[in-house]
């Protein structure tokens, strides 16, 4: 795990806080244009019995002693985190507010899910959340989220308070994980600052899993890369550095 602490620290290090107006391009020169998604991804033929336990699946996640430096979020469907009240954020068009949920909320009927959440320094995170499917109905799962990143390169929307946000989102190489693997990047922009996304979203056998590393104007992809191996390292069951 010390490449994904080394590139985290870099990526957090070299941010840069970005202003102005005008077009997504006019205010962010010096970020190249996002290359375009690649072929869907086909799911691997599932093998074996699926996990049914959401307790077996939250200990194959990636823990607090496996990322150095960054603090667990408390999980908001937890007690006592009721929803906030009053007014909501709004995304156009709808179906992308899709993009960067768990797998589980994104329309693909799993077995069952869990989520794990950690900030770092100056606005860093890392996610991820896992989904365990029957073996008919995984590969749907696994072409209906990477039907809603084909439909949203572009969008935008609002946060509670009204604040205008625009969201890119484009191709990422990414080397090949698990059984069957794809990545992406979502740039978030708003009042002139901007979040840089980079996920993979990997299987295992019957478990999808979208790990999700966020960082100010730069993150490393070698930090995804590190990432999602150890991931999925851990949800076949090998014991973690």
């Amino acid at each position: 795990m010390g490449g994904v602490r080394r590139a985290l620290l870099s990526a957090v290090a070299g941010a840069v806080v970005v202003a102005g107006c005008g077009s997504e391009e006019e205010k962010h020169p010096s970020l190249p244009a996002l290359p375009p998604l690649g072929p869907v991804v086909a799911a691997a033929p599932v093998t074996g019995s699926p996990t049914t336990d959401p307790g077996e699946l939250t200990r194959r996640l990636l823990g607090p002693a496996d990322l150095p430096g960054m603090t667990p979020v408390p999980d908001p469907r937890g007690p006592g985190q009721a929803e906030p009240a009053g007014p909501t954020a709004e995304t156009r068009p709808a179906q992308c507010a899709r993009v960067l949920l768990p797998l589980a909320e994104q329309d693909t009927d799993p077995l069952t899910w869990n989520t794990v959440a950690y900030n770092g320094p100056n606005f860093s995170s890392i996610d991820i959340d896992a989904a365990s499917y029957s073996p008919e109905k995984l590969a749907a799962a696994f072409s209906t989220v990477q039907q809603t990143l084909r439909e949203c390169t572009v969008y935008s929307g609002n946060d509670a308070d009204g604040t205008a946000i625009e969201y890119r989102l484009g191709g990422l190489y990414q080397p090949p994980a698990g059984d069957a693997s794809t990545a992406f990047e979502l740039r978030t922009s708003s009042a002139g600052f901007t979040l840089i996304s980079l996920v993979s979203i990997v299987q295992v056998g019957s478990v999808l899993a979208q790990v999700t590393i966020t960082a100010p104007e730069s993150v490393e992809p070698a930090a995804l890369t590190d990432l999602t191996a150890d991931q999925v390292a851990r949800l076949r069951g090998v014991a973690g550095p």
